[in-house]
């Protein structure tokens, strides 16, 4: 969260300073101007920057932020980033490594693993070689679906003794777990190629889909947002402020 705040002359100051303005005009305008400012650091300035740091953001993160408006009394508005998500990951759990650096916080996609059993406390998720991501380098929401579809009916399988039906191949090749041999790490594991195939290289006939580690991403700053909504306040608010003063008295002269 970022305020904006007026800094400068008093109120009563610019009003004794300025032709035809009256004092009770300036907190209306100077809110106003802070609004507008923080709105077009939410909704401009910082996608902007968003789209310089990152490669290719989706349109859930270039649209994470919220601002929060001016009073007159107050004086003070602010940019923040949304704390509530419609069913996916909570924009301030993602951003947040990214503007302050650090370790990332957990993601639906681990929570969906820890309940379908296979991911234990405390554990990350990361995508392995044997996972296509989409254009923004992230795994395409269909393909978690399906594995977690496949792993709730293995551990079906598992608690009845019932063999899976032929005919559902990814459920009849995922395993979880740590393979035998050559120290490879914990994770969701696809089997590749029948018997009699040879072996591929990388994992030979097993590629990973997840690994998992129970050391959290690691992430250095990458998003100044704090001085990306500065720079936005100290260009515009001027610019904002006489604009919001003059709509105010060329209506009061109407009127």
């Amino acid at each position: 969260m970022i305020n904006v705040r007026h800094s400068g002359a008093s109120i009563a100051d610019v009003a004794a300073s300025m032709r035809g303005v009256q004092s009770y005009m300036v907190p209306y305008a100077t809110a106003t101007a802070l609004t507008r400012t923080a709105k077009h650091a939410a909704d401009k300035a910082v996608p902007d920057a968003m789209r310089a740091a990152f490669s290719s953001p989706v349109s859930y993160t270039l649209k994470s932020l919220r601002t929060e408006p001016a009073t007159k009394d107050s004086l003070s508005a602010r940019v923040m980033v949304k704390n509530t998500a419609d069913g996916g990951v909570r924009p301030e759990n993602f951003l947040a490594p990214q503007v302050e650096g650090g370790g990332r916080k957990f993601k639906g996609l681990e929570a969906g693993l820890r309940y379908a059993g296979v991911l234990r406390a405390g554990q990350y998720a990361m995508p392995g070689e044997g996972l296509s991501l989409d254009a923004h380098g992230n795994v395409k929401g269909a393909d978690v679906r399906t594995i977690l579809t496949a792993l709730k009916s293995i551990r079906a399988a598992s608690s009845t003794g019932k063999k899976l039906r032929k005919g559902g191949k990814l459920k009849n090749d995922l395993f979880v777990g740590k393979p035998r041999g050559g120290n490879r790490p914990d994770g969701i594991w696809r089997r590749e190629g029948g018997s009699g195939q040879g072996k591929k290289e990388g994992y030979g006939r097993i590629r990973p889909l997840f690994v998992f580690a129970s050391q959290a991403p690691q992430y250095g700053q990458r998003l100044d947002f704090s001085g990306v909504v500065q720079r936005v306040a100290q260009d515009r608010f001027k610019v904002e402020f006489d604009k919001a003063l003059q709509a105010m008295v060329a209506k009061g002269a109407r009127a």
